[in-house]
Order: structure tokens, then sequence, then C-alpha cells
């Protein structure tokens, strides 16, 4: 599909404007290609009739009536175009917006946040820049070329025929330097992308920046970016640069051709000397055309490019979506069965995320850890895929009604993967994830996730007041159940220190706050929703052992009677849990309560008695 197929739609719904413009445009155009011939009156009556000052004055007053309407018309056509096109880029940016929002966490594993926000600004400006400067440039040089061109047939057809031959050389300037511009100002925008994510991730990770002293390092890569866009952007400026000087030398061209038909023509008598200013006055009026055009087609390259990689985004289809209509709100009992389940390795997210530290090497490390597809997603080695396939492989437990489960197991298990599918971050590859006895697929998005409360292992904490990170979920929330939730997730015991308290500012991503703080931000959050279920991935690692008892204890309360899922790495959070089970090799290597797994003396006794010792030796 063609990018200004993307377009279209949203041009549409301000046709009437735009069809303003085009009718300000045909009368302004009409009223500018009167000048000349006032101008060619002008002459003959003093080559004729000598000075004649009612006259002249007669023709300097229609003069300047026609260029006063002339202005009017322009001002019309300009505020028409130009207002459609910030309203076309302002409804843009609000689909994109709302099309990022719907799609799943693997289409944003894959993508970069610099990236992203270069689409939506960026990218759209040069939309609106030909929609708006663009197109009315676009409208008048058309509209000025047909009657312009049309009256100099009817001023002398013969010198009107060798002008108009020779103007098509300018259209083969267009095509042939024009296709090329597109193609370097889409390899600028992506690179100017990859740019936007280098200085937002080096934004975002400045503490680590910093630790490990890598200022030095990250500017010698930024520069390496930066001269790479500059190089491109140089590359568009030459090709660019091209275009103009050879639009300059056809019209050189043209323009002598004319002096020298044109003064035979009246030394000969076939045409007067008015005729020849006024056949002047018309072609100058067609030089502004045509570097009109060259100019729109610059715009028009980038605006194709750009909305090729909009059209990335609006086209998108999200891997998870909503299968149901929500049909009134969606009541969950909370009972849970995983029936033989399967996830696959996501090579391109996980590739991605572990290149996206280093846009620039993320370049050039295609050809050495695989094949690159043609959006620059790395794929694996098919040797590796063959091997690999796998994270988890017919995994099948169920969480009765009210009951708690935990899930233990070594880093990369796939513990939390595991959960992400009862949420539907993304789904199984073979098996079904049941809810109340319903796929979960079957379920509203919306409403599903609704009754879930979520604690990721990383927290993420908006830059706003604590009261208004904690109430995300229910910004209906009483100052009561504020309270509640705080002294649950003992985060009250540190809102005491806070400058504003619970009102008080917090940094980026929860900068200001530390690694517990913000993990009892979240859970006060999820705790808040009054959830059906409530899942806890890993929620208390950043804390300290004698908090982490207290926080437990807190939710214990909260957990009664409300289906509980625990991730941890510590026996100790979830010794209490009513069943455990232990992930290993991508399957359920053991299943039971706390002493039946000590009992069997299996891989759970094991990291019981470790973490024993570890806290024997810690005292």
């Amino acid at each position: 599909m063609h990018p200004m197929r993307t377009l279209l739609p949203f041009v549409l719904r301000y046709r009437a404007r735009l069809l303003a413009g085009l009718l300000f445009a045909i009368a302004a155009a009409t009223t500018t290609s009167i000048i000349p011939l006032i101008i060619g009156q002008v002459v003959d009556l003093l080559d004729t009739r000598g000075v004649v000052p009612a006259e002249l004055m007669r023709l300097s007053a229609i003069m300047l009536g026609v260029a006063f309407v002339d202005a009017l018309l322009r001002f019309g056509q300009r505020i028409s175009v130009n207002g459609a096109s910030y309203l076309v880029e302002f409804d843009f940016r609000e689909a994109q917006f709302a099309k990022l929002l719907t799609l799943d966490q693997r289409f944003f594993g894959r993508n970069h946040t610099g990236d992203l926000m270069t689409r939506v600004t960026n990218d759209l400006t040069a939309v609106r820049q030909f929609l708006g400067p663009g197109l009315n440039s676009l409208m008048t040089a058309l509209l000025i070329l047909l009657i312009a061109g049309v009256l100099m047939v009817r001023t002398n057809a013969p010198l009107a025929g060798v002008v108009l031959l020779m103007l098509p050389l300018v259209s083969v300037l267009f095509v042939v330097i024009g296709a090329r511009m597109r193609v370097v100002f889409r390899r600028v925008q992506d690179q100017f992308g990859d740019l936007s994510t280098r200085a937002q991730e080096n934004f975002s990770g400045i503490r680590t920046i910093k630790a490990y002293a890598q200022e030095q390092a990250e500017i010698a890569v930024f520069q390496a970016a930066n001269e790479h866009y500059r190089t491109l952007n140089v590359r568009y400026v030459l090709l660019s640069g091209l275009l103009w000087p050879s639009i300059s030398v056809i019209l050189g061209l043209v323009g002598a051709l004319v002096l020298l038909l044109g003064g035979r023509a009246v030394a000969e008598g076939s045409m007067t000397l008015g005729q020849l200013v006024q056949f002047n006055a018309y072609l100058s009026l067609l030089a502004f055309p045509m570097i009109a055009l060259g100019w729109t087609v610059n715009l028009y390259q980038q605006c194709v490019a750009s909305l090729a990689r909009i059209g990335e985004v609006l086209h998108h289809q999200p891997a998870v979506a909503s299968t149901a209509a929500p049909q009134g709100e969606l009541v969950i009992a909370g009972e849970i069965e995983f029936r033989g389940v399967g996830i696959r390795f996501d090579y391109a997210a996980r590739d991605q995320n572990s290149q996206s530290q280093n846009p620039v090497a993320r370049r050039f490390s295609a050809g050495n850890q695989g094949m690159s597809d043609d959006k620059g997603l790395l794929k694996p080695d098919p040797q590796t895929l063959a091997s690999q396939e796998w994270l988890l492989r017919e995994v099948s437990f169920t969480v009765p009604r009210g009951s708690s489960l935990a899930i233990v197991g070594a880093t990369g298990a796939g513990k939390t993967t595991l959960v992400n599918l009862l949420a539907r971050v993304r789904d199984p590859d073979e098996g079904q994830v049941l809810l109340d006895g319903r796929d979960v697929r079957e379920l509203p998005l919306d409403g599903l996730r609704q009754n879930i409360g979520y604690v990721p292992q990383d927290t993420f904490l908006f830059s706003v007041p604590v009261r208004e990170n904690v109430v995300f979920g229910r910004p209906d929330a009483s100052d009561e159940q504020l309270t509640r939730v705080l002294e649950i997730s003992r985060l009250s015991n540190d809102i005491e220190q806070f400058p504003q308290g619970v009102d008080t500012m917090i940094g980026e991503r929860g900068v200001t706050l530390s690694g517990g703080q913000k993990q009892r931000t979240a859970i006060a959050r999820a705790v808040l929703r009054d959830p059906a279920i409530l899942v806890l991935d890993d929620s208390l690692a950043s804390v300290d052992t004698h908090t982490a008892a207290q926080i437990l204890s807190g939710l214990r309360e909260i957990m009664q009677g409300r289906t509980s899922i625990i991730i941890a790495q510590r026996i100790a959070t979830v010794k209490d849990a009513d069943q455990i089970i232990v992930l290993h090799e991508g399957r359920i290597a053991e299943c039971g309560s706390h002493q039946q797994l000590l009992n069997e003396n299996g891989r759970y006794a094991a990291m019981y008695r470790r973490e024993l010792l570890e806290a024997e030796l810690a005292e």
C-alpha cells in the first residue's frame, strides 16, 4: 500500500476547508495573471501614444486593486489549507498515541522509545509541512502554470510552444532526483530515531553511567551516531542542492530563448513590444511555480518517507487483542487453571532488549548474531532456534478460588512470563489459561485486567506526586482507602519523611525513591484496586527481611478470600502459600505445600537449606 493512502482518511475529514483553499487559489491565480496583461497595455500605451497621465493613473489604480484582491485571496487560501494541515496533524498525533496504547508489550520490546517519539513528532511535522505550505505552493504553482500557459499561447503561440516544450525538463529532474531524496530522507529519520533513543536511554540511566564512570564512552558512542546522522543529512542536502541550481539553469535557458526569439519577432513586426514584455512577465510568473514545485517535491518526499514510518505504527496489528465485546462489568471469582501451557522464546524481543543499551552497536551486530529482517529486527540463527525453541512446555496447575500459589525457580526459568499469560501480556503458544473455567482469550481484555492487581518486578512510577501514583488505577479512592493501603505496604513509614508527605513530587520513573520505596508504592497501587486476583512478581526483592515480613503480614489480611500468585526468590516469602510450584528447565519440577516439598528433599528443600545457611552466615 502506498504511504499516501494512510493520509487519505484524515484529509477527507477536512475536505471542505481544502476545497475552500482550492477555490481561493483559483481566484488568486486568476488575479495574478491579470497583472502582466495590464503591464503589456501600459508598455504599448507608452510606445504608441506616449505618456497619457489619465490613462496611466487608471491602469495603475486597476493594478493596485488587483494586487489588493490577490493578497486577500492568498490570505484566505493560507488560512484554509494551513488550518486544515494543523487539524490533520492533531488527529494524526491522537490516532498514533491511541494506537500505541493498544499495542502489546512485544511491540514495545522490538521498538525503542526514542524512535517511537520521533514518529509522533518529527515525522508528523514533515506531514504537516507538505499538507500546509507544500499543498499551498503546489496548488498555486499548478494553477499559475495552467493559466499563464494559456495566456502565453494566446499572446504568441510559437514562442509559447518553445517555452512549454522545455519546461518538462524540470519534471524529469523531479522524478530522477526526487526519488533518491525520499530514500535518503527515510534513512535520516531512522537514524534520528536511533539518536533520540540513545539520548533517552542515557538520561534515564544516568545513575548507571555515572556509577560505572562511562560518561566519556557514552559521549563517544553518541558522537558516532550523531556523525552518521550528519553524514546522511549532508547527503540529503547535496541532492536538494543539486535540484535547485538545475532548475535555475533551465529557467535561465528558457529566458534567453524568449529574449532571442521574441526580440526577433518584435523586429519583424509580428509582435508588439508590449506583448513581448507581457510574455516575459508571464515567464517570470512561471519561474516561481518551477521553484515552488522543486520545494514541494522536497516536502513530498519527506512526507512519503515519514508516512511510511507512521503507517508502520497505525497499521500494526497487536498480537494480543480483545476478542470479546464488553457486556457490562466483568465479575471474576478467581479460579485459575493452566492447562498444557507452552511458551516459545521471543527471540526478536530478546535480541532487541539485549542491544537496546547501544543503538550504534545494535546496527552492526546483526551480521554477527544472526539475520536481520526488513525493519532491522534481529532474528536468531536457525540452529539456535531449533535447539532452544521452548521456554516453558506442558505446564499445568490449578489455583482454587481464594487460595494462594507461589512460583519459585532459578533466574530466567520463566516465572514472570508464566504469570504474564494471566493478564494476556502475551498469549501462550500452546495450551490454555482458564479463569473461572473460561479461556482468558474469550474475556474482554479491559475487564480481565481490571480484575487483576499486578505488582511487577521492574516497578514503573510516573513523574507525579506519590498520591497520584498510588491512586493510578482508582482515581476515585478516598483518603481513608489511601491511608489503609499505605499502611499495608508500609510506605507510611517513609511518607512522614517526605517534604510534602503523600503529595511529594517524585522524579522521572521514581528516580528520587529507593528501590524498596518504589516497590512498596507499586504494592499500594495494586492493593487499592481491590482486585479479584493479586499477583506479586518478586515485589519484595528490594526491601529488607524485616520490612518484607511486615508487608506480608499486612497482605495476609488482603489475601484472605482472594486468589493470589506470588513469585519470589526468598523461601520465607512463599512458605505460607497454599501451593508452591518449582520451575526447572521449562517444566514444573515439584508441586506441593511448603512442608510437603521439604519432605520430598528435592530442589525446593535444597533452596531452603541454602537460604537458612545464608541467613546464619549473615548473622
